[in-house]
């Protein structure tokens, strides 16, 4: 089972300088449990990070900024912290945090300590993510064998119980693992190289024995869209490439032939839009 030591907080900052200066205060401001906050900056070049006004909210938790692959990927940058903390020799819980997310209570990271001392170290974990109004985010749910593979998702019902819930699934935006109690260590696959990352992950450990478990009890807000600043026609490429290499991967073939057919004939209704789309369609292989 897990242990209750304190969580070192991965966030991967694309144009990010605003959001992650908000959660610094916020993790400056946890009562308890916050070891370290690692943040890879994924525009090195065009946008360097200043870590200055991050330390000067921070208050007692060390920052350590890493430099990622300028334009690089969610993946690509938790794999950069990833890589960093196992080399050191880290071998406890990691939580990956968005830079747009929020932790207005002051106490979610103990409170998150204290869920994860029950908890196999194999397991990967997610918290509820509620959006600007307050709603319950879906940042998790099951696969089903259908065309609408992605139907099933999580509610606000969902929120109402009081153990952790068995999930397919888990959004990256507030996922917590021990990536060493996985052989080989667990890490993003970066054929993925703009979202379905994070399902990927929990399809393939699951498929290893980890359990996906989904904690109603702690929750982290989460202003949408806020994190990064990625241009369209690249974001449309990118996630192309990743939505198509999905279905290929863990989806029965008829679902990927109709849900490919359908992504073309898109194209050629979204002229703005197409060329981005055929050139990541292409890329996927």
């Amino acid at each position: 089972m897990g242990t209750a030591l304190p969580l070192v907080v991965v966030s991967v900052a694309y144009h990010s300088q605003s959001p992650l200066t908000s959660l610094a205060a916020d993790l400056g401001r946890q009562q308890s449990g916050v070891l370290r906050w690692i943040v890879v900056d994924q525009a090195p070049d065009s946008a360097p990070l200043n870590p200055a006004p991050l330390r000067q909210r921070l208050e007692t938790v060390p920052l350590l900024v890493l430099q990622g692959e300028q334009g690089g990927g969610f993946g690509a940058g938790c794999n950069c912290g990833l890589e960093y903390l196992q080399r050191v020799g880290y071998q406890g819980w990691i939580w990956l945090l968005n830079p747009d997310t929020s932790l207005p209570n002051g106490d979610e990271a103990q409170h998150l300590l204290g869920a994860l001392a029950g908890l196999p170290t194999d397991s990967l974990v997610g918290t509820t993510v509620c959006d600007a109004n307050g709603e319950i985010e879906p940042n998790g749910g099951w696969i089903e064998p259908g065309l609408n593979f992605r139907r099933r998702k999580l509610s606000r019902a969902d929120s109402l119980r009081s153990e952790p819930l068995q999930l397919d699934w888990l959004s990256g935006c507030s996922l917590v693992l021990q990536p060493t109690a996985h052989q080989p260590p667990a890490r993003f696959d970066p054929c993925f190289p703009l979202y379905y990352e994070d399902m990927d992950l929990c399809l393939r450990l699951a498929q290893g024995g980890a359990s996906v478990l989904w904690l109603p009890q702690v929750a982290v807000n989460h202003q949408k869209g806020a994190g990064s600043v990625t241009p369209s026609s690249r974001r449309i490429e990118l996630s192309t490439i990743s939505y198509v290499r999905f279905l290929r991967r863990h989806c029965p073939v008829w679902v990927t032939q109709l849900r490919q057919l359908r992504l073309l004939l898109s194209a050629l209704l979204r002229p703005r839009l197409a060329a981005a789309i055929w050139r990541g369609f292409k890329r996927a292989g």
